[in-house]
């Protein structure tokens, strides 16, 4: 929870582009030349950020939360911020948006306030829920043309009791200090309520002068006139950071309409691309993606030749769209195709890369183009480094949380629901797993137990008529395969260092042994690695290989033998509802293990994540009870099926084993131990 204008400070302390020595890789970044023998790459110092407005059904409000959370994910914006109706009739999904992204997608929020047909009453009312919330990041707009307006007229006001968002950042400033950052509109062709464009900035720099500290434009197509907009800021004295907004074309229609109404212009050459594919709503898509790309790195390159702009991040219109975004930002090498020929590289492994490269369709090249990305959604990671291997929350009260349980790696939300009434994470701990503290089990842990869609769509994904343990395995194998987006255990695509054991993971789960989470051992690759890297530059990581299943009692024991003959090996396997004492085998069980750490310069060791036995059994109890809010109530009671998934549930247990030898070069195969033994069991079993 943090205040953006700090968050763009910091990175305004360094320079906003690298100089790329001679002889270094500089692909998949935005190049362009200063006329020296110099290149420089944006990739590492410029920002982005997404705004999404509320819809107006629930259906669409949870569709949203799961778009941001996909997005923040996968293309790590500086900030995310969420739009606000007339006279607040949307502030209860604004707030809602707002908080969930803060909460459980670890992304800084700017919310929204506008003026019109506002008391001061109701302004001040807004602002203290936007802090009960944890927001800490307003955009002070005067709002929407009051009721009965089509359109601002010069000299208008709001009709509330703030007349302009100058004496809306006023309030805010005189009510909250600097609990706030605050941000203001910025208009770079002139508002409807001013009579000339020298107007406007005579408004914009009383909005500045009053505590405004950073400014987010209108939508333009033509850089040119931002550029000299900037230029006339800067010379009336105006030197906070400007964000210049950006609108992907979405259809010819919407462009021509919306283009008109708010007065923008377009340059000829926008108008010349467009026109003779405007029937084709695809490809005016991909045109439009390619103007903006090359209107952002046309403002990025003239930042970079002059110190008179400062200009050093993009704010995206998203219109709650993903896919247009998600193609500007590959176009501009802002974020990358993790591919399985990458992965493989990425641990310095010749015979595993050898061994993917026949057993995995290869979708070639690294660089690859924007619309594969549309096909291949969970390849796609942020160019940003991470803080640590999980999301952090960016709520206040979790700012020193630096340890969390593995078990929740694939439910992350659910385990900040369950952990979110905790009032401290002392020593950055995850906290007493025995504590009364963690959550209870419920209907409300399960608030976000993200939708699979209708009862419907979760049939067509899980099975229609399941009648034998070979159907129940076969979609988890899908899953492991891309086929699945998700199942009830995994909220998101198999992430990029599974590629590497791809097809022997849905072997695997075809014997019979049904993962839900998994990790393969790292010994001490670079911590800037695009695949397992965390923490930040000049650091190590590690980490010990994990894996996590459901299985039959006949598969468990069979895993008990293999980790029997694997003395580094340890292995903890219970039952539904705790039906009997938990298994228990190798060396020294028991104990909190970790299984991911760092090493960094001027810093202790860091183990963000870890295992606890304790822990386990809460996440058991969760696990096993998915089988039946998730599957088993798809189908009638006196069905074959609904017997399947009942079956299953009671009488398998959940496994999960550890390989104590983390590294990742040893004799017992490409895979790692772990892995290798579990495929050679699994490979018994299918012949």
């Amino acid at each position: 929870m943090t205040r953006i204008i700090d968050k763009i400070l910091s990175r305004r302390s360094q320079k906003a582009y690298k100089t790329i020595s001679e002889g270094e890789d500089s692909n998949n970044s935005m190049d362009v030349s200063d006329g020296s023998n110099n290149q420089f790459s944006f990739k590492p110092n410029y920002y982005y950020s997404f705004e999404f407005f509320p819809p107006k059904t629930e259906a669409g409000l949870d569709n949203l939360m799961t778009r941001i959370d996909r997005m923040t994910r996968r293309l790590e914006p500086l900030f995310v911020d969420v739009t606000w109706g007339s006279a607040g009739s949307t502030s209860a999904r604004t707030l809602a948006v707002a908080s969930f992204a803060q909460r459980y997608c670890g992304v800084d929020v700017l919310c929204h306030l506008t003026t019109t047909g506002m008391t001061r009453q109701q302004l001040l009312q807004a602002l203290e829920q936007a802090k009960s919330c944890g927001i800490r990041n307003i955009l002070a707009l005067r709002g929407d043309p009051p009721k009965g307006k089509r359109s601002w007229k010069p000299g208008d006001v709001s009709g509330g009791d703030c007349d302009r968002a100058s004496d809306l950042v006023k309030l805010i400033k005189e009510e909250y200090g600097d609990w706030f950052g605050i941000a203001v509109a910025g208009h770079p062709e002139g508002h409807p309520s001013s009579n000339n464009l020298e107007e406007e900035l005579e408004h914009l720099q009383e909005k500045v002068n009053a505590g405004a500290e950073f400014i987010i434009t209108q939508f333009f197509y033509d850089v040119q006139l931002f550029l000299q907009f900037v230029r006339r800021c800067r010379a009336k004295g105006i030197t906070c950071p400007i964000l210049p907004g950006i609108m992907p074309i979405q259809s010819y229609s919407s462009f021509v309409r919306m283009t008109r109404y708010c007065g923008i212009s377009v340059p000829p050459h926008v108008m010349e691309q467009l026109e003779p594919v405007k029937e084709d709503d695809e490809a005016v898509k991909e045109i439009g993606c390619k103007i903006a790309a090359d209107m952002c790195q046309e403002i990025l390159t003239a930042s970079i030749e002059t110190d008179e702009y400062g200009i050093d991040g993009l704010h995206f219109y998203t219109l709650n769209l993903e896919r247009s975004v998600t193609r500007i930002l590959l176009r501009m090498g802002a974020i990358d195709l993790i591919q399985p020929t990458q992965v493989a590289a990425d641990i310095d492994d010749a015979s595993a890369l050898q061994q993917l490269t026949q057993g995995v369709n290869q979708a070639g090249n690294n660089k690859a183009s924007p619309t594969a990305a549309n096909n291949n959604h969970d390849t796609i990671r942020s160019s940003a480094g991470r803080p640590l291997p999980w999301r952090p929350s960016a709520m206040d009260q979790r700012s020193k949380e630096e340890v969390r349980p593995i078990n929740w790696a694939n439910r992350p939300k659910s385990y900040v629901r369950r952990t979110e009434d905790w009032d401290e994470f002392p020593n950055g701990r995850w906290g007493d797993a025995t504590s009364p503290a963690f959550g209870e089990l419920s209907d409300l842990a399960h608030f976000y137990s993200f939708s699979l869609g209708s009862d419907d769509e979760r049939r067509a994904m899980l099975g229609h008529n399941p009648t034998s343990e070979q159907d129940v395995y076969d979609v988890f194998a899908k899953y492991v395969e891309g086929k699945l987006p998700h199942i009830p255990w995994c909220e998101n695509p198999l992430q990029p260092e599974s590629f590497l054991i791809q097809p022997q993971l849905a072997k695997l789960n075809r014997a019979g042994f049904l993962t839900i989470n998994s990790q393969p051992a790292v010994d001490g690759v670079e911590s800037t690695n695009p695949t397992f890297g965390w923490g930040g530059e000049g650091g190590y990581v590690y980490q010990k290989a994990y894996c996590e299943c459901f299985c039959s009692p006949d598969n468990m024991q069979r895993l008990v033998q293999m980790v029997r003959a694997n003395k580094a090996m340890n292995l903890y396997a219970i039952r539904s509802n705790g039906s009997s004492e938990m298994v228990q085998e190798g060396v020294e069980v028991g104990g909190v293990t970790a299984l991911t750490w760092g090493v960094f310069p001027n810093r202790e060791i860091l183990q963000p994540t870890i295992f606890d036995p304790s822990t386990f059994q809460v996440w058991a109890e969760e696990a096993f009870s998915l089988w039946t809010t998730m599957w088993l109530n798809l189908y009638d009671f006196d069905t074959e099926s609904f017997s399947l998934i009942e079956t299953i549930r009671d009488t398998y247990y959940l496994v999960a084993i550890i390989d104590n030898n983390f590294l990742a070069k040893n004799n017992d195969g490409e895979a790692g131990a772990l892995f290798s033994a579990m495929f050679r069991v699994g490979e018994e079993i299918s012949t």
